[in-house]
């Protein structure tokens, strides 16, 4: 029992650690950018594999019921991973890696912006949706852990978790979005109350 009452203690030291520790100073500009696919009405597509679809799908929940508030629109987003027969059959017929950059290829519009979400920074299915947003000119967001990967130096706008445990990465990544949402939900609050006064 001991033992893993002190794996339970390194864990969560190593969590408070990484929390701490992050890149948090795009985290401005990443709120910018979600105010602004707010504000034009666009969408917020967002892509991970394996615990990083996890929160692909979760982010859609925070972003959008989330954040939303009486009178006001709500942000809209959208999980690339979340479609299972679309995601089978772009990777049977096209490849695995061109899964989510096909998806953008048919829906990304100007007003919206790209999040990425990888531990490792180096999945190829992302590292493709990366690139075309980018040719698109749409912002692009990265949440990365352990090296940052080739999604580090490609996203224009990166929160990098240098840790190289995959829960703790995709526990800070949630995190994030948790934080992110919440503080949209409070703004949009503040401002229907400043509004109706």
């Amino acid at each position: 029992m001991s033992d893993f009452q002190d794996f339970v203690e390194d864990y969560y030291r190593r969590f408070a650690d990484a929390l701490q520790t992050m890149e948090k100073g795009s985290l401005p500009e990443i709120l910018a950018v979600f105010e602004g696919v707010a504000s034009r009405g666009g969408t917020i597509w967002v892509a991970g594999n394996g615990g990083s679809a996890a929160i692909s799908d979760h982010t859609v929940c925070d972003t959008s019921k989330g954040t939303y508030v009486d009178g006001r629109p709500p942000i809209r987003s959208v999980s690339l991973a979340a479609n299972g027969p679309m995601l089978t059959a772009l990777g049977n017929d096209i490849g695995y890696d061109q899964v989510f950059r096909q998806q953008l290829y048919y829906y990304l519009k100007d007003e919206d912006a790209v999040l990425l979400v990888s531990s490792s920074g180096n999945s190829p299915n992302v590292l493709e949706a990366c690139e075309f947003a980018n040719q698109r000119g749409v912002p692009t967001i990265a949440f990365v852990g352990f090296g940052g990967g080739k999604l580090r130096e490609m996203a224009r706008h990166v929160v990098w978790v240098p840790i190289d445990n995959y829960g703790i990465v995709e526990d800070t990544h949630q995190s994030l979005i948790h934080c992110i949402t919440q503080y949209l939900k409070v703004a949009a609050e503040r401002a229907q109350a400043s509004a109706s006064s």
